[in-house]
């Protein structure tokens, strides 16, 4: 049995970069048939200048 495949690159996952007031965050991402499902997130904190 062969498997066949498209020639094309099909994207899964994608990392989002996220803005709020406490911080920015990094959003990895799946693809489930056509939606974008968040799995995990990163804090990444601001920071403090004097």
């Amino acid at each position: 049995m062969s498997k066949s495949g498209s020639t094309a690159a099909t994207k899964t996952h994608r990392y989002e970069l996220v803005h709020a007031d406490g911080g920015d965050f990094v959003a990895y991402q799946r693809c489930d048939g056509g939606s974008w499902q968040t799995v995990a997130t990163w804090m990444i904190p601001r920071a403090i200048c004097n």
